[in-house]
């Protein structure tokens, strides 16, 4: 049974970078927010890798662990996290409508910053018994050690997820193109790790179940493409490779499946009228940054307070 609540300023859908800046500088101006979180906090953070480009920590920073300095910064600041999966945003009457598998929350104004989900692939024929063995994301398996990962796709996400399981596991990652789309660190790091094996040229058309381990066979149009750390395999006789896992990591699109017919006729005006929000990865397409998401959600929460003290004036 859902229950409704009282009539509050924000919400906040997501609680990765983008949501959890927003929810922080409105706490800040007084404003409490409702943070609204599906799983787990962080977003995408809980994949990355490394990084180097967010300033303040000039030696770089690991993924989860910048994860748990924004939790004790939500923690310092007392912003809850609501764990409440969002089932439909609507809006009536000029306010919005917050579905969730626990209550309806209205609002006058609204934050999305869910970020993106992983595309599938729905050409590629995968048995269902090995289903548990195919991963989008990387959070759930970063544990596992001395096992054999192949990992479809060749963008950053792809690359930054070899590095991130490499350390402990020995990964291949198979581009179905020549070229790589991921920037040239991230390759020249691939390439110096002794855990991980890069193809290109190479497509899989199957996966299948072999006894306890994933079959992927595959099929390939340049004859150069075999690392020598990986000839052991006989790519080239019999087209077929045998690991542990495999994860998919073809590109990323917004996770926006939520939104209701009502609220997407009037998207635009609510966007230009300041009265809903896209913050982070949601909207950025290729510039996905946390320091971008930070700073989107630290903006928005900056209008957000300068309307509401507008209103109230």
């Amino acid at each position: 049974m859902l229950s409704e609540v009282d009539i509050k300023d924000v919400v906040i859908i997501g609680a990765g970078p983008a949501g959890i800046a927003t929810a922080i500088q409105l706490k800040h101006y007084n404003i409490e927010p409702i943070l609204l979180e599906q799983a787990e906090i962080g977003g995408l953070l809980r994949n990355a890798n490394f990084l180097e480009n967010y300033p303040g920590f000039p030696d770089g920073i690991g993924g989860l662990e910048l994860v748990q300095l924004f939790k004790k910064h939500l923690k310092n600041f007392s912003i809850k996290v609501n764990f409440e999966r969002v089932l439909e945003l609507e809006y009536c009457d000029n306010l919005f409508l917050t579905k969730t598998n626990c209550r309806v929350i209205k609002s006058s104004v609204v934050v999305i910053a869910t970020g993106t989900k992983p595309k599938k692939i729905s050409v590629l024929p995968i048995s269902d018994n090995i289903k548990d063995r195919i991963f989008y994301e990387i959070y759930p398996i970063l544990g596992i050690k001395n096992k054999k990962i192949a990992i479809i796709g060749a963008g950053d996400v792809a690359f930054d997820y070899g590095l991130n399981l490499s350390q402990n596991n020995e990964v291949i990652i198979l581009n179905r193109r020549k070229e790589a789309k991921c920037i040239p660190v991230l390759m020249e790091r691939c390439m110096k790790s002794k855990n991980i094996s890069y193809f290109h040229n190479v497509s899989v058309s199957e996966i299948n179940n072999a006894d306890s381990k994933t079959m992927l066979t595959l099929i390939h149009s340049d004859s150069q493409t075999v690392n020598k750390k990986w000839k052991s395999q006989n790519f080239l006789e019999d087209n077929q490779i045998y690991t542990d896992y495999v994860v998919i990591a073809i590109g990323r699109e917004p996770c926006i499946d939520f939104l209701g017919s009502n609220l997407k006729k009037h998207l635009d005006n609510l966007l230009n009228t300041d009265k809903l929000y896209l913050v982070g990865d949601i909207k950025n397409e290729i510039y996905r940054q946390t320091a971008i998401c930070v700073g989107d959600g630290i903006k928005a929460a900056m209008k957000i307070y300068r309307n509401i003290e507008r209103e109230r004036t």
